[in-house]
């Protein structure tokens, strides 16, 4: 039995999926459930920090309409969000029943894209978690809220926002906890399929595919999380819900269990969020090639100037996120601007004119960097 209060304090983001902690048939799997807070409020009693990323929202509301109406509803938009805003006060009162028989409170907080697309609303979404977590006795839950997001503002996954939140906050380790034992070689199903305990970025992988019945995600999905997490400094595990004290054992512990996604090195928590939301841009920037060098140079210490932009395309104000490209036109990084398009079109090309990117509020793919440079 490991002894929680001989172990540093650590922030851990823990992802659980639908098929987790509900049943085939959509009904709540309360001992599971029980479980994971046990484990979770364990933790915090010893000081350290943990939110709860929980899918299960439609499939539960889909438990419920069956169940009470016998009403089978499809998989359509309008259905799936009919379904989310049936279920997700259901999966809250559930954890809730739980948490106050712990004497705990639950405080639950319910996100799209959009609400991470300018430098206000994320700096709100951050001030709340870091408040919940100061709470020794609040359990604190994140999901994104399905009964709104379409198209554009949906994630990928509940996999996606588990790394976007770990990045946010500055997480020291994320959890997707699955149904899944972790990563294979090959569908697990078929004989002679092994179990990948370590992942670096540099390894390569064979295609996955495949999800469980409820949801959006699959292996893929937390795999591409995971490596992502690790090009941030972020330590990721991908391991099965039924493995006993999987979380104890995974953040105090270190025992091998599941698949283990390797950080390349740390960041700052900034840097990690912008490295999720590439996609959520106002405008683009075009760095010349005299910049982009600069940058493939002298990697995290370089600003970007208006001296070293050619081009820009949109309208963006202060805190806006803007997509930087090279003269090829290949993605290379996000940062966050510090005055608005108006003053770039002042300065653009010029010298002695301020930063606009500090190189605190700038992701790059180093990757990308010099694609398409002319020979």
């Amino acid at each position: 039995m490991v002894c929680l209060l001989e172990v540093w304090q650590v922030k851990v983001v823990i992802k659980v999926g639908s098929q987790a902690i509900l049943s085939a048939d959509g009904e709540p799997l309360i001992a599971v459930m029980e479980n994971i807070i046990d484990q979770i409020i364990e933790l915090q009693i010893a000081g350290h920090q943990v939110i709860l990323v929980s899918s299960g929202a439609v499939a539960l509301g889909r438990g419920i309409a069956r169940r009470i109406n016998g009403r089978e509803y499809a998989n359509s938009v309008a259905d799936k969000q009919l379904l989310a805003s049936l279920g997700q006060p259901q999966l809250m009162a559930h954890y809730s029943q739980i948490c106050e028989k712990r004497g705990y409170l639950v405080a639950q907080l319910l996100l799209t894209k959009y609400d991470f697309q300018t430098k206000r609303s994320y700096t709100n979404i951050l001030r709340l978690l870091q408040k919940a977590l100061s709470q020794s006795h609040v359990f604190t839950t994140v999901n994104e809220n399905e009964s709104v997001a379409v198209d554009e503002l949906m994630f990928t996954d509940n996999d996606e926002l588990s790394g976007i939140i770990a990045a946010q906050v500055g997480a020291d380790k994320l959890l997707l906890l699955t149904s899944i034992t972790g990563v294979y070689d090959k569908n697990p199903a078929e004989a002679g399929a092994k179990l990948i305990e370590e992942v670096r970025l540099s390894d390569e992988l064979p295609e996955l595919s495949g999800k469980t019945s409820f949801g959006r995600g699959g292996m893929s999905s937390k795999l591409n999380t995971a490596r992502k997490m690790a090009s941030v400094g972020v330590m990721t595990h991908i391991a099965s819900i039924d493995e006993l004290e999987v979380i104890r054992r995974l953040v105090l512990a270190e025992d091998k269990i599941g698949t283990k996604v390797i950080p390349e090195h740390k960041q700052a928590a900034r840097k990690k969020y912008l490295a999720f939301t590439q996609g959520e841009v106002h405008a683009q920037i075009t760095a010349n090639w005299g910049l982009v060098k600069v940058l493939a140079q002298n990697e995290s210490s370089t600003s970007i100037l208006p001296i070293g932009v050619e081009a820009f395309k949109g309208n963006f104000k202060r805190g806006d996120l803007l997509e930087i490209l090279n003269p090829a036109g290949t993605k290379i990084g996000v940062g966050v601007a510090r005055y608005n398009s108006q003053k770039l079109s002042e300065y653009i090309g010029g010298k002695n004119h301020p930063e606009l990117i500090h190189y605190d509020y700038l992701h790059l793919e180093y990757d990308a960097l010099m694609e398409g440079q002319p020979q």
